[in-house]
Order: C-alpha cells, then structure tokens, then sequence
C-alpha cells in the first residue's frame, strides 16, 4: 500500500484526484487537505538551528524578514562555506537545475522538452570551458571555490527529508557539488549575455537581401546620439529593445541630498530567470560586504560594501563570430584550415532524455570552435554553410579573482583595479566611493578585428583572424565627469566609426534619454528618488511619435480610427496600466515594423527581423525617409496600418476599448520550471499580476505580441545605495529569496517587484537582529 508521502506527492504531480487520494488513504478530502500542507511544511527550515559542517570555527548564518543571509566568519574559507550552505538551505533545486543546464543534463530529469537546450549547451562546451577553467584558476579561487561546495554539500549530506519538493516530484536525488558545477553556471551566464547567435544571422540576412545603402539604414540605431560618455553620434548596429537588457547610473555628490554618491541598478533578464540571483552579506577578515551573488557562484555581482558601491548593465561589444568553414567535397570529415585540409575534432556524446531512449549527439570541432548550424537561424532559403563559432567565453578563465577584489574594494582607485582583470562577460561598470568619486568603465575582452564585416565571416581569410583584446585602458570611461553623474543603458557607449562600434549590437538609446531627462527634472535626489526612476514607464519613443501617428488618424473617415487617434493624442507616453493608448501604440508599433520589413525581407525572414526595424520605422514615420520606400506615400502606409490596429485589437483584445487596457493584456507571471496548469501551478507560480512599463522604458517589462503583450522579460533585480549610509541600502528581486513555496520568502519580493517598492539591504548587526527571521550556526 502506498505511504502518505507517496500518496501526497502523486496528488501534487497530478496523477490522482483529492478524492482517489483519499479512498487510497482511507481519510476524508479534509485530511488529505492537512496531510499536503504538513508534507510542504515539512521541507521549510526550523527557524533557529546549531548544525555541525566543514568550518574551522563557529560561523552564523542570520536571515532577516525578508530571506536575506548575513554571514559573519572567522575566516574566508568559513565564509564561503557558511554561504554555500545557506544558497543550499534556500534554493538547492534551482541550484540543481541551473548547473544541470549549463551541463546539458535536464532532459535526463525533466524530460525531451528540454533536449534542445542541452544538445546548445553541450556543443557550445560549457562543462569543456569550466573544466579548462578549473585547471588554471588561482589559488584564491581554488579555496573559494571549494569552500563554497563544502557548505553545499554539508547540506546535501543533512537534509535527510527536507530536500526541497522538486526532488521529490521529479523522483530523483541531487549529486555532490564541484567546484567545476559553479564555474559552469558562471559560463553559462556569460553565454546568455554575449552569445545571441541570432544577431549575426541577423547581419547576414541584412548582407544577403539587401543593398548597401539599405543595409545602412536597416543597421542603424535610432536614437544614435544617446552615448554613455557624451560625444558625436556613432555609426552603430542595433537600434533593438526587448526588454533583455539593464540599466544602471550613479549619482555624484553635488546632486544628492547627503552629498554622497547614490547608485542604482537593475539587470533585465528573461522571466524565466527571475530567481537566479542570492541576496546577501558576506562578512570575514578584511571582508564586507552585500548584494546579488549570481546564484552557485562566490561573487557579489551587483553590490557594495561600506565604502565602494557598483552596478552593471550588459556592454554589447561583440565577441563572437561565426565563420564559414571550406569543407572537402571528397572527405566531409575534412575542413580546409589555411592551405591544407584537416580533420574536424569530433566528440560524440548520448544525452539521457527521461521516459525516452538517450539522444545521441555528435559535436564537431574546428580550430576556430564548433559546428553551430542548428542553433543559427536560417538567414535564406537556400542550404546553409558549415559555420563554426569562436567565443570569448571558451575560453580558460572564471573572473572571479576581479570579483573578489571588487568586493573589497575601498575606493574608486582599488574599484578600478579589480576591473582591469575581468574577462568576461563583457559589462558597463558605473561604481562609486565613500569619498565622493563615481565612474563608468566597460570591462572585458573584446577582440580586435575587422570592421566591415557583416554577418558571417570566411574562415580562411587572414583578414578575419581575431586580434590581442582591447586593453583596459582603451575600453569606454568616464571617471569624475563635471556633469557628476554617469549611466548606462546597453547604449552605444561613445560616437566613431570604428570597429568597436560597428561590431556592437546597441540598444535603440531610448532608456538612456528618458534617463538623462529624469537626472535634469530634478535638483537634489536621495535614496528613495533615485530609486524612483527605476519604476518611470514612460516611453521617448512613444512620446516622440504617437502625435505622428495621432495626426494621421484623427483625419480617417473610419471612426474607429479617428478614436484611436484621439487616445494617441491625449497620451502622455505613460505605459500605466490603466493606459489603453499605450496598447494602441504597441499594437500599431509592432504591424508597423512588419509592414515596412515586409518591404524588403521574405515572409520567412520578417520576425527575425521585425524588432530590427526600429530606425527604419522612426525615419518612414516621420517623413525623412528617402531609401526604404521612397515610391510610397507614408501616410498611406500609415493608414493602412492603423486599420490592421484596430482589427488586431477587436479580434486579440476585445470588442471593447475598456479591454484594451495595458494592465489587462501586460501581465507578469514567475513560472516554475514544473509548472503544469494544474497542482503544481497553483503551489509553485506567483502571478499574474498587472504590471507597468514595456521594453524600451526603464522600468524595462518586454513582452510577446504573439500572446498578446504578456512580460517576457523585466528588471530581475533593483538595488539603490546611498554612500552615505551604505549599511541601509535598499533592493528587491523578482523573484523570491526562498525557493520553497510555503514559506512567505517565496513570493514577498514578487510582489515588492510589482508594487515598485524594496526592501531594506542591511549590513549593521543591530539593525538584522531587530529585523530577524531565522539563524543557523556552523560549527566545527
């Protein structure tokens, strides 16, 4: 006969009804009911606990309110072993599947819906490049490192039955940590930020369906003139925004309240990715400090300590290339690697799939890198050529020495010292001091070569081989500016014509001028009004050109177009959730980019390239066009396009114009990985909720047209620090502190995330006590 347990977790899996779970135990539904709450209850932690680990003296864990973990001890290696165990406490399933998808092993425990994802994974050679990593890192690293496995696996070897529940649904027991486990979910991060293969598929379709002068205009970015350090406009590539992007700026003396630097910050990651940050203090011998470690690594990625503070947003230098490869028509297993053929390196691998036969994967490798076909999207109709991709990120380096230093930082001078060795992923930097100084640097090693080349490069050709990186020195700066204020934005970073900026994929620089206009709105900020301009929704483009597309419809003949032009006309650019211009204007901005893409690009081509048309659609709009359809009339096109708005919206939102309200149709939902429309929806997602913003404003909410208008990707994190009490900073993250969804960690700062409110980041002992929820002592 089944056990309760195994009764609870099939009534949690949804193989059996409440009243099947009750015939089979012999109890009523009600019992039943209790019987499910006491097994979730069962894996939250005792408040207050003495539990023996790996540490040479006594170290504590305190938890306040809101999850957050302040370790104080005696040594770095206790330090770090203390925080390995709390990140396991809290988040060990995520943990978990993190590291198994930066190994390419999830389909073996969550089934072939995930094969994909991991055959990426396994030919981009995560685990490969970790491996490599491991084998040169630094001493300090090393002990890091392993200290930080240690206090995982002290909980792994403990935890008995509180293992959290997914293992329990999914059947199956976590393996011990490696110190190769967090290198891998570190690279893994990288690749999120700086692979996007997409984007050079995108360069080449420009290359192959249109003319020079077109591919000009389509690669253009749209407010070019927003650079981070203030200069000519530059010759750019990108002008996109989808909401996967950051902000971040710092605030010098002569504006603030306190006359001390304020800095803020706030990474824009997919939905999906809403818990992958751990929030807390580290504090040992020559150490202190507290912020946002990327989960399962050592180091404070977004953060301060009581005398240095700094934030970063994804810098969008390149630093991959995909090159297309000269096979042997005779031998496929040869490539041509200057003037002789060679043979590919080839691994050949199975990866285990759950309730499947194991998927068998062959990776083949050049000089360059490996084979990547089937992760580039079809750039024509035509086969595609062998393309092998080279990336910084391979190669065998972790970083974390810089992020180390960084957190012990005491000015801006040490600050910029710990940034000089940074590999990867490529950042702006803005940091401040306790002394007054404040600062932007990018980071990271970009490699040197050829401007001019869009798209995919040939492999063979010595004009193409990849240069010594940028030094640090000729990175983008800007230290102590008179203005006493820096920001970024994923903009272009300063004006040129040369290969750094050519090759960068920047954002379309509208987050930054709405940025640069909020720093100008007011003359003295503190704490809670630099904060503020986290939540600001309004849009510069929507503000710049809605009364263009107002003009056009307010003199149609079809009513319902005229409304819609009355709405754009009394619209402020405000993506408030009571807004229904706003929906009109997203709506008529995405039919808008399709229709002028349509001009130019196949029907197969228009969704790669429809986010790209930013610039295009701006200069169509607003009569300066004069190459992409200069045979048109812009209004017509216009108006055609309005009408195919208000049909999208009648058929997609509603009949009525009270459903077209933004909050109704943008809506944020913090999906669970097991989420299955059923029991373990309702235990594990947090949402829907109405929610502000859209991509392209700061308060950064991208969405899917397609479904309609639900957030894909937002601000992950929110942290706001005033150098005049740095020990009273203020955050919140989307996602929750706790990983267990009974206990109310697991869904607070979800909803501060939406209110646009935070919580207090606290470092003095007297103030965690006072705020106390938890606390954990290590001992020998």
């Amino acid at each position: 006969m089944a056990s309760q347990k195994e009764v609870v977790i099939s009534l949690l899996r949804g193989e059996v009804s409440t009243d099947d779970a009750a015939a089979t135990l012999g109890v009523s539904t009600q019992a039943v009911g209790r019987l499910k709450r006491r097994y979730l209850k069962s894996k939250q932690l005792p408040r207050r606990q003495s539990v023996k680990a790996a540490v040479d003296q006594p170290t504590e864990i305190l938890r306040d309110t809101w999850g957050v973990a302040h370790i104080e001890a005696a040594s770095t290696a206790d330090c770090f072993t203390a925080l390995g165990y709390a990140m396991a406490q809290d988040r060990l399933w995520q943990m978990d599947y993190m590291r198994r998808v930066s190994h390419g092993r999830l389909a073996e425990v969550m089934g072939i819906d995930y094969l994909a994802q991991d055959r990426l994974h396994r030919t981009l050679g995560l685990t490969r490049a970790a491996q490599g990593a491991a084998s040169v890192m630094s001493d300090e690293v090393k002990m890091v490192l392993q200290s930080l496995a240690r206090g995982i696996n002290a909980w792994i070897e403990g935890a008995g039955d509180r293992l959290p529940v997914e293992f329990d649904l999914l059947d199956y027991k976590p393996e011990p940590w490696s110190v190769v486990d967090s290198i891998a979910i570190w690279k893994w991060r990288w690749w999120m930020l700086t692979g996007r293969l997409g984007i050079v598929a995108l360069g080449e379709v420009a290359k192959r369906h249109l003319s020079p002068s077109l591919q000009a205009v389509f690669l253009s970015v749209e407010a070019a003139d927003e650079t981070i350090v203030p200069g000519p406009s530059p010759v750019a590539f990108g002008g996109d925004d989808t909401g996967i992007g950051s902000n971040n700026w710092v605030l010098g003396g002569s504006l603030t309240e306190k006359g001390k630097p304020v800095l803020a910050t706030d990474p824009h990651n997919d939905v999906s990715l809403s818990r992958q940050w751990y929030q807390a203090q580290v504090t040992a011998p020559g150490l202190d400090a507290i912020g946002a470690f990327y989960l399962g690594t050592p180091g404070i990625y977004l953060g301060h300590n009581r005398k240095t503070s700094w934030g970063e947003t994804n810098h969008t230098a390149s630093v991959r290339d995909l090159y297309v490869e000269e096979v042997s028509a005779e031998d496929g297993n040869l490539y041509r690697e200057d003037a002789a053929w060679q043979a590919f390196e080839v691994d050949h691998q199975e990866i285990g799939v759950r309730g499947e036969q194991s998927d068998p994967l062959v990776i083949r490798r050049t000089v360059r890198g490996p084979i990547v076909n089937a992760f580039v999207p079809a750039v024509d109709e035509g086969p595609q050529p062998v393309l092998s991709m080279r990336w910084v990120g391979l190669e065998p380096t972790t970083g974390f020495e810089s992020m180390l230093a960084l957190m012990r930082s005491q000015d801006v001078s040490e600050v910029l010292a710990a940034l000089k060795t940074w590999p990867m992923p490529i950042l702006n930097f803005v940091f401040s001091d306790v002394s007054g100084r404040i600062g932007y640097h990018a980071v990271g090693h970009v490699p040197r070569r050829r401007a001019d080349a869009v798209g995919f490069r040939p492999a063979n050709d010595p004009d193409h081989v990849w240069g010594e990186p940028y030094a640090f020195e000729e990175l983008p700066k800007m230290l102590d500016p008179e203005r006493d204020w820096v920001g970024t934005a994923n903009n272009a970073p300063w004006g040129g014509d040369g290969a750094y900026i050519r090759l960068g994929s920047w954002s379309d620089g509208y987050r930054f001028r709405r940025l640069r206009k909020r720093v100008a709105e007011l003359e003295t900020f503190d704490l809670r009004s630099v904060g503020a301009i986290h939540a600001d929704a309004i849009h510069a483009r929507a503000c710049e050109l809605s009364p263009f597309v107002a003009a056009v419809a307010l003199k149609a003949r079809n009513k319902g177009i005229r409304e819609l032009g009355a709405l754009l006309e009394a619209w402020d650019g405000h993506y408030s959730v009571t807004s229904v211009a706003a929906t009109v204007f997203a709506t008529f901005w995405e039919l808008w980019a399709r229709r002028l893409a349509r001009r130019h690009f196949p029907e197969d081509m228009i969704e790669l390239v429809a986010g790209r048309m930013g610039f295009v659609s701006r200069q169509v709009l607003t009569g300066e066009d004069t190459v992409w359809m200069p045979e048109a009339s812009a209004t017509d096109e216009i108006r055609e396009t309005l009408v195919d708005t208000l049909s999208w919206l009648r058929v997609r939102a509603g009949s009525r114009k009270s459903q077209w309200r933004w909050g109704r149709l943008h809506t944020v939902t913090f999906r669970h990985p097991l989420s299955d429309g059923g029991e373990l929806t309702k235990l594990f997602d947090v949402g829907p909720f109405e929610t502000s913003g859209t991509q392209g404003t700061l308060r950064s909410a991208g969405f899917a047209f397609s479904a309609p208008f639900e957030v894909t990707g937002l601000s992950t994190f929110r942290m706001v620090v005033d150098m005049a009490d740095p020990a009273r900073a203020l955050a919140t993250a989307a996602g929750g502190q706790s990983g267990h969804p009974t206990h109310e960690n697991y869904r607070t700062q979800s909803k501060l995330w939406v209110a646009d409110d935070y919580h207090p980041l606290l470092m003095d002992r007297q103030d965690i006590v006072a705020n106390l929820g938890g606390s954990v002592e290590l001992v020998p």
